[in-house]
């Protein structure tokens, strides 16, 4: 297997370079991590202006039909510079719903919107002491007239705080597994409270109460369509998490060049020479866990989840060590609000609690 970028693959690593480095210093994402959308609709524009939306989109619905590696090509640079757009809650995970689910008329309209910048999508899945669940949703919906009402409560829609609209799970009444409906985020009933994750980056619980619902899928398809969605999510921020560490190497590696103790640069020390090693090592290990994901994305559902446990387990310790491993090496400095160092730990130690931390998929990898 050839793991070389292809030229149009390298063309969409420089593009995403460099829209990082003029747009994502460390002041300007500190500035927008702060406002009240948590990052730029400027920039949204700009992503559909460039194709990232529509990379993953299918071609029927105005997307570019683009193989998955794609997208993770570019979701690597924008780990790099801690991006904050929610590009993996809308253009992969929402989308990727939509594009299996039974409603033909609103997978239409709906994936040609985010292909062009017009809406922000949040799935609303989890609820309380739910714990990880596919299979069950308590929020209740009933059969009205023009559609569906739906009742009860949600918790953690990452991205959520800037959703125009929201992918719902629900158990229609009468039925025992759960379907998908969306909702609009001005709907009547739905009381939204948004708050931020130690990351920076937003979530919202919902509240429904008789909110008007369009109904995306029937109860016999939701739950192979959702673990797809999740398991594809789950791959798109590894490579978010890969860039990320590698953006704590390289500023590490700069820093102990430059922080002179005892006479000389710390970096000439072989202890630190060999902390460096072992953070090289374990992004490396990651990289091989993402192709391996990628290679099963779409296998049968067996291996597809087995791959993507794995990985997510061994990414999952990666982020874990180099981004401990960085802030050690920087000393104090690094535990500072106003120092990048942190900020990029902090965003390390969440990628592993999104849609499944490390016990919930060893739990499936070793369970029949």
């Amino acid at each position: 297997m050839d793991f070389n970028l292809s030229e149009e693959q390298q063309m969409l690593r420089d593009g995403a370079a460099r829209f990082v480095r003029e747009n994502y210093g460390f002041e300007a994402r500190r500035a927008l991590a702060k406002s009240a959308l948590g990052f730029s609709r400027q920039h949204w524009q700009t992503y559909a202006e460039l194709g990232w939306l529509a990379l993953g989109l299918p071609e029927d619905a105005g997307g570019l039909g683009c193989p998955f590696s794609d997208s993770t090509v570019l979701l690597e640079e924008l780990g790099r510079g801690l991006a904050l757009e929610p590009f993996v809650s809308t253009a992969v995970l929402c989308a990727r719903i939509l594009d299996r689910c039974d409603n033909v008329e609103a997978r239409s309209r709906l994936l040609s919107e985010v292909a062009a910048g017009g809406t922000i999508l949040a799935l609303a899945h989890d609820e309380p002491g739910q714990r990880f669940k596919i299979d069950r949703a308590h929020v209740s919906a009933r059969p009205v007239a023009d559609g569906f009402w739906l009742d009860g409560d949600k918790v953690l829609a990452i991205d959520g705080q800037a959703a125009d609209r929201f992918i719902v799970s629900a158990t229609v009444v009468g039925e025992r597994l759960p379907s998908l409906f969306v909702i609009s985020r001005e709907a009547a009933g739905l009381a939204l409270e948004a708050y931020r994750l130690i990351d920076g980056s937003g979530a919202v619980d919902l509240r429904l109460h008789d909110v008007a619902a369009v109904r995306l899928t029937e109860s016999g398809n939701t739950v192979t369509i959702l673990e797809e969605a999740f398991d594809a999510e789950t791959v798109a921020r590894i490579a978010e998490a890969i860039g990320a560490m590698e953006a704590v190497m390289a500023m590490t590696a700069e820093y102990i060049k430059t922080r002179v103790q005892f006479g000389q640069p710390i970096g000439k020390f072989q202890a630190l020479q060999h902390r460096m090693s072992e953070m090289f090592v374990e992004v490396e290990k990651s990289r091989s866990s993402l192709f391996r994901a990628l290679a099963y994305l779409d296998a049968e559902p067996a291996n597809r989840k087995a791959a993507v446990s794995s990985a997510k387990l061994a990414v999952a310790d990666a982020t874990k060590f180099v981004g401990a491993q960085g802030i050690q090496l920087h000393g104090g400095i690094g535990m500072t609000e106003e120092y990048s160092i942190g900020h990029y730990f902090k965003k390390l130690i969440a990628f592993e609690k999104i849609h499944g931390d490390s016990d919930w998929h060893l739990t499936r990898l070793v369970t029949p």
